[in-house]
């Protein structure tokens, strides 16, 4: 019993990650938007919304987590800056969309759901792009490896036999 009153008083702390690595995202940038806009919907303020979802992400250790956190303090006037290094393509998005909510006198969640949308098509041209790549680079190692082969065992013994007679 002593030792559950000791723990219970005891501040929470979360380890300690190694300088230099981040986690990975528990959730993808799109799912986060579009939960922030779903709170926003079923009536939550936005800064409630936010303050939900950075504590579920924090609770997963989602590096975005504490950023919503400090977002949702300041959802009338955003601080952060979209182009610090911290700051990720979602948060940048969703800083944009509340900022020119909290401008125009739109509502949040519909900037929102589009931030999302254009988050989406943004991750699908950055795959596009890597797939890309990815077949330019499988085919080098064949055309180095397959080409000599195909030179010095069907080229050159044809060649030698044509010119030896």
């Amino acid at each position: 019993m002593n030792r559950r009153v000791t723990r219970a008083t005891r501040p929470h702390r979360r380890p300690v990650r190694p300088e230099g690595r981040r986690p990975a995202s528990a959730m993808p940038g799109p799912l986060v938007l579009d939960l922030i806009a779903s709170l926003i919907e079923s009536g939550a303020p936005p800064a409630v919304a936010l303050r939900d979802a950075g504590s579920v992400l924090a609770d997963l250790d989602d590096p975005r987590g504490e950023t919503l956190l400090r977002l949702g303090d300041l959802v009338h006037a955003p601080l952060i800056d979209p182009d610090s290094p911290e700051t990720d393509h979602t948060t940048a998005a969703l800083t944009e969309a509340l900022t020119l909510a909290a401008r125009s006198g739109l509502p949040p969640s519909a900037l929102i759901r589009r931030a999302a949308a254009e988050e989406r098509r943004r991750q699908a041209a950055a795959r596009a792009v890597a797939i890309h790549r990815l077949e330019v680079l499988l085919v080098i190692p064949g055309a180095v490896c397959l080409l000599p082969a195909f030179v010095l065992l069907g080229i050159v013994p044809l060649v030698i036999r044509l010119f030896s007679g």
